[in-house]
């Protein structure tokens, strides 16, 4: 009798099911027992074949080469996973397998990861679908009780090549054009440009923003109850004008007044929803300062290599019914990890499963919310963003089982000489859930009012005017543009698509990370602190594409069409050939256009000078892979790579060290051993970039000076 090989997406997934399918030996690359090989991709293994798999002359960028429509789509390995494909085809095409299980991820993606597998290989062999929404033992065994026949999900496979296609003719032709058009690298992209179009709509806001001078009134007012504060209000709590605000001052000033409405109630503050890999990204940045790739990456480690927590890639806050017994293991587990004050009274599963906030099957597809895993946590072994991360999942965890927080909130309106005066307060009752993060009842938002029944004669006893003025709305960190991107329907006009991008957004949990380090890594963005700000390039390419005009690949509404007529193809209401020819018909559209636009100074703005060369004067600019002179062809060897010890220099990083000699402190670098390093870029003797470690104005015992040479060989 023959095996089944089951194919995961992941290597902690194998070793799950591995857990509950039972007598399993492990063969380093695969698991084996009586029934079953199981092994595993990491994630994509397949790609679509580059331009020059094609045809060799493809590999030059020219524009009388536009576009590029394959007939038929090539798959090729990513090359650093060309020995996990070989072991996956040679298990495929093993004489004792007889059938394949589809075990990826539950989804689009993970029906594409295998999709791509089994077609590259070329098997015939029959296989199923193992769809697995939770990883807890029953569900696992419920799913295999399940299996769907493979062709039940060929539809969903057929949506998923579209969206991968598709994204490969307009971002491999939308990228060529506007590079071989412009003499400039400009990479595009479905997700990426639309992203780049949001920062820089804020950043014109900004920039065209002019500051309105206003006026605030405040007063001090005495009551046989107290003292209290208050601001004026008519409609609005400010003025436009100076004088109008003195003359309120003036009128008011020691007269007395009474209060007309009083209002104390209690309010209370649900806790809020466990999370998903966006929100978890958004506080880790509020909070930390972390970028959305740091804390991913920390997320990952504490999945896959400490066990910590469940799958990190998720886009849902809920969790299913079935993993309360899960949930009620990581209560217990935290109780001897560091919050047992938090942790006194027993897990009640019954009133937990109640709670929709919490509990809700509907709100589950692929994966729930991030949750411990009830694995012991080792605080000293971890490293100090895993510990930060894993204090976060854990404390946002036991706030869901905790009741609601409970305010008492206090408003006072004030009358004097007809002119009206607004006082709140809040101070926390019940803390509630709130508790987990530290409060505890009497902390307050604001200073208490006293009571002061309406009809209360008061005094007033002070009055000042407050002079402001309007302010331009901020840049976008990176916890605000992930927010952007979650809720790219807001920037779209049509309804329906409005509705449909509820649900997915610009880019997914799992990608938004790279695409905001892929805007920096070209040099469209640039990080200052948690800002991100737009750079010359990236603010010129966005007029560029809105002058030609292309301005679907600006618009977040391309990817709402896109996802509409995904999900229509998913549901067999729309054909795969209808949706890649609309896409062929736009590429070449887009293609044309870009081809007959004029150059009017636009690559020079986006070429500017980074500074003058360190060596012969001549102006430094950027190009694909380097800031170099540009008497490059004569001889000048000055060039600052942008990829340096695997961390990509910005331009802003650039112009520091050309301009001054030498960077901030820059973290990321990784030596040939493997470590990894922060230190300052140092203009050297001869035009030579070397490293700086330590203060550049005191001198230490232990601050040096290395090359790029020697740091790298350590």
């Amino acid at each position: 009798m023959g095996k089944t090989l089951i194919i995961t997406e992941k290597p902690s997934v194998a070793k799950d099911i591995a857990k509950v399918l039972g007598k399993f030996t492990n063969r380093k690359e695969y698991l084996e027992s009586e029934k079953f090989y199981i092994t595993w991709a990491i994630g994509h293994l397949i790609t679509l074949a580059e331009p020059e798999d094609y045809e060799k002359r493809f590999k030059v960028w020219r524009l009388n080469l536009l576009p590029i429509l394959p007939d038929k789509f090539l798959l090729k390995p990513i090359k650093k996973n060309e020995k996990r494909i070989k072991i996956i085809k040679d298990l495929i095409e093993s004489d004792d397998v007889e059938e394949i299980i589809n075990g990826c991820d539950a989804g689009r993606e993970g029906e594409l990861i295998f999709r791509y597998i089994y077609e590259f290989t070329g098997s015939q062999k029959p296989f199923k679908r193992l769809w697995l929404s939770s990883m807890t033992a029953p569900a696992i065994r419920q799913s295999f009780n399940n299996l769907l026949p493979g062709e039940r999900l060929e539809l969903l496979a057929e949506a998923a090549k579209c969206r991968s296609e598709s994204d490969w003719l307009m971002g491999i032709n939308g990228t060529r054009v506007f590079t071989a058009r412009f003499k400039i690298l400009l990479s595009v992209g479905r997700v990426q440009t639309p992203t780049l179009a949001i920062l820089v709509l804020r950043e014109k806001e900004i920039q065209n923003f002019k500051p309105t001078p206003y006026w605030e009134i405040f007063a001090e007012f005495s009551s046989p109850q107290g003292a209290y504060l208050g601001k004026w209000i008519d409609g609005e709590d400010r003025v436009y004008d100076q004088q109008q605000a003195l003359q309120i001052e003036q009128k008011v000033q020691g007269k007395n007044g009474k209060v007309i409405e009083y209002s104390d109630k209690k309010t209370k503050e649900q806790h809020p929803l466990l999370y998903d890999l966006t929100e978890l990204q958004r506080d880790a940045n509020k909070i930390f300062g972390f970028s959305a790739k740091r804390t991913l990456n920390s997320a990952q480690k504490l999945y896959e290599a400490r066990k910590l927590i469940t799958y990190p890639r998720t886009d849902s806050r809920y969790l299913s019914n079935d993993l309360v017994d899960q949930v009620t293991t990581g209560w217990n587990m935290l109780r001897k990890c560091g919050f047992d004050e938090l942790t006194q009274d027993p897990f009640d599963s019954k009133k937990a499963l109640k709670d929709r906030r919490v509990f809700d099957n509907s709100r589950v597809s692929d994966h729930h919310a991030i949750i411990p895993t009830g694995e012991k946590i080792d605080w000293d072994t971890l490293g100090r963003d895993d510990q930060k991360i894993m204090d976060l999942i854990c404390k946002r965890f036991l706030s869901v089982f905790y009741p609601e927080a409970i305010w008492a909130q206090r408003r006072i309106k004030t009358q004097v000489e007809n002119e009206n005066f607004i006082s709140k307060s809040k101070v926390l009752v019940e803390p509630g859930w709130r508790k987990v993060y530290g409060k505890e009842a009497g902390s307050e938002e604001s200073e208490y009012l006293p009571e002061a029944e309406v009809g209360t004669a008061v005094k007033t006893e002070k009055v000042w005017v407050e002079e402001k003025e309007t302010k331009a709305p901020p840049r976008y960190t990176e916890a605000s543009l992930l927010s952007a991107m979650e809720g790219a329907g807001k920037f779209v006009e049509d309804e329906e698509l409005q509705d449909i991008m509820k649900e997915s957004g610009l880019g997914t949990p799992a990608t938004r990370a790279a695409i905001i380090e892929r805007l920096i890594e070209v040099g469209y963005l640039e990080r200052e602190g948690k800002t991100l700000i737009p750079s010359p390039k990236g603010i010129e390419l966005i007029n560029l594409v809105e002058s030609i005009p292309v301005i679907e690949l600006a618009s977040p509404q391309l990817t709402g069409q896109w996802e509409k007529k995904l999900i229509l193809i998913e549901k067999g209401q729309f054909s795969r050939k209808e949706f890649i020819n609309e896409i062929k018909k736009l590429t070449e559209e887009i293609v044309a256009k870009v081809k007959e636009k004029p150059d009017n100074g636009e690559r020079a703005k986006m070429n500017s000078n980074v500074g003058s060369c360190p060596i012969c004067g001549s102006p430094v600019q950027e190009n694909r892979s380097a800031f170099a002179c540009i008497q490059w062809k004569e001889g000048c060897p000055f060039t600052l790579w942008k990829k340096i010890l695997g961390k990509t220099i910005t331009r802003s990083q650039a112009q520091k060290l050309i301009t001054q000699g030498r960077t901030d402190v820059i973290s990321g670098f990784k030596s040939k051993k493997g470590k990894f390093f922060k230190a300052r870029l140092i203009l050297q003797e001869g035009g030579k970039i070397g490293f700086e470690f330590n203060s550049p104005t005191q001198k230490k015992k232990n601050d040096s000076v290395s090359t790029l040479e020697e740091k790298s060989s350590k």
